[in-house]
């Protein structure tokens, strides 16, 4: 066939091969052209239905604030986990502080010479933080930083009363959202948005109302015995002529401290 081709239009083999290549070229161009003219008829299109862009002003949310507004109900899930374990810190790291405190009036007495009978402080720390020692990041604890970081016999004590005050008042806060966010039992569940509020029987929640108010009876009673103990130290008395008395009527794993 090319042969004869070749006889009938009298090109040579290589003028031939460049003919071929034209037309094939030539193609294309017609079919990008095709192409073009369809996506400008489109845009010509798209712009006589378009809608008018939003009005945004200085104080209006943008797309991106917006999307970050309104989360998932997993999102949601993990930020209710996230606050509780926030709450966990506040109460603990009050107590450490609220018990230096105590022992730097001499109110609280140290812990007997017996508990140190069978093993060690480094022992028993060694024990209860065995389970993070498989984890590589981040770095676990050592009994050292362990001993320098609860040593507070540096620290003055209005230091330590306004550091656990702070600390009991972030942990109301957190109180406060919780049972704003975890609505009372029997609530219609179709009113109840899942990316902002929750009910309390819902299965999918890592706190309860019940032992959220557990936990503000916590902060509210500490809270207001460290006013007492502030109020004290300013007034230059001896606090030494007070008892302090443990109690965990409130909660089962935090205690409260009452100055009689």
């Amino acid at each position: 066939m090319c042969e004869v081709l070749l006889k009938v239009r009298g090109f040579k083999g290589r003028k031939w091969i460049y003919a071929l290549r034209w037309n094939k070229r030539k193609r294309r161009g017609r079919q990008r052209l095709s192409c073009y003219s369809k996506v400008k008829r489109r845009a010509k299109r798209a712009k006589k239905t378009k809608r008018p862009a939003p009005q945004i002003t200085p104080n209006s949310p943008t797309l991106t604030e917006e999307s970050a507004m309104k989360p998932s109900e997993e999102e949601f899930e993990d930020r209710l986990e996230y606050t509780s374990l926030l709450l966990h810190r506040n109460l603990c790291r009050g107590l450490v502080r609220y018990i230096a405190a105590l022992r730097q009036a001499k109110l609280l007495p140290d812990p007997p010479a017996s508990i140190r009978m069978f093993t060690t402080h480094q022992k028993r720390f060694e024990k209860r933080f065995e389970a993070f020692s498989t984890l590589y990041q981040p770095p676990s604890l050592s009994y050292d930083d362990y001993v320098r970081g609860s040593d507070f016999s540096a620290v003055q004590r209005k230091d330590l009363l306004a550091s656990a005050t702070d600390c009991f008042r972030s942990g109301k806060g957190i109180v406060d959202w919780l049972l704003d966010v975890i609505v009372v039992e029997g609530t219609n569940k179709t009113e109840v948005n899942g990316t902002v509020k929750r009910n309390d029987d819902d299965l999918f929640i890592s706190i309860r109302r019940e032992e959220i108010m557990s936990l503000a009876k916590v902060c509210v009673t500490n809270s207001l015995f460290l006013h007492k103990l502030a109020s004290i130290t300013d007034s230059g008395k001896d606090p030494g002529n007070s008892n302090v008395s443990l109690e965990f009527n409130a909660h089962k794993q935090y205690c409260t401290m009452s100055i009689i």
